[in-house]
């Protein structure tokens, strides 16, 4: 019996021993996470007595508690301001003195030109566009109307009696009154498909069958058939369907 609580004793004494250890620090002074102990193998009064057997068991961890810790912060360290994107550029001033833009050219007394507001207020006649396949076919007439999906001509204002000139060479197939509401009508064939129509005519100088050249004089301007003011409502008639005259003049 007392042999019996002998070995129990060394047994505890054992183990307190390896707790004792497990708590304390390692050779180069670190701290280890987990525990280590002993067991001591016990056997009873009437077991054969032989050497006794310990065995030691070490649960800590590899690596030392102190690595698995996060980095101490110092507080005596400066805090660092981030840094500011560069300034935006500073804009360059409008120098006053600057040499204004030049102002748009203008034509002034251009047979069959139209009128246009210059920058400075004053009223001037300008060519009308053209890309040269017709000839303006007013003189001294602007435009008062233009060709839109309600009015498939091109309306030319003008005094009474001012020349109405043919458009382009070609022959006259028509030339006098018409019920259509056009009064006194001149239609011309240019060939090639084209055909041109001017309408409210005060007098007619040509008839049909005759040959006219570009610019040639054809009749004067007036207001006849339904008309409310002296004008020639111009047609361009392209392979049979009627186009935007300004697309030829």
């Amino acid at each position: 019996m007392i042999a019996h609580l002998s070995v129990v004793s060394l047994v505890i004494a054992a183990s307190v021993a390896g707790f004792s250890h497990a708590q304390g620090t390692g050779a180069d002074g670190e701290h280890f996470a987990g525990s280590a102990f002993f067991v001591t193998s016990v056997r009873g009064a009437a077991v054969d007595s032989g050497p006794l057997e310990t065995s030691y068991f070490d649960t800590r961890d590899a690596v030392g508690a102190h690595e698995l810790l996060p980095a101490p912060v110092d507080r005596g360290t400066r805090a660092i301001v981030p840094s500011q994107p560069a300034p935006l550029a500073t804009p360059v001033p409008i120098d006053p003195d600057a040499t204004p833009l030049a102002a748009p050219t203008t034509v002034t007394n251009n047979v069959g030109s139209t009128t246009a507001s210059t920058p400075t207020g004053t009223t001037t006649r300008v060519a009308p566009p053209s890309t040269g396949t017709l000839v303006w076919p007013v003189v001294g007439g602007s435009i008062s109307q233009y060709f839109h999906a309600g009015h498939l001509a091109l309306d030319i204002a003008a005094p009474y009696g001012n020349s109405v000139l043919a458009a382009q060479a070609g022959t006259v197939t028509s030339a006098g009154w018409r019920n259509n509401g056009g009064g006194n009508v001149i239609s011309i064939d240019h060939g090639n498909g084209m055909i041109t129509v001017y309408n409210h005519l005060g007098s007619i100088w040509v008839s049909p069958g005759q040959y006219v050249n570009a610019g040639q004089g054809i009749g004067g301007v007036g207001c006849t058939g339904i008309c409310t003011g002296p004008h020639v409502h111009f047609e361009v008639i392209v392979n049979g369907v009627i186009d935007n005259p300004l697309r030829y003049l």
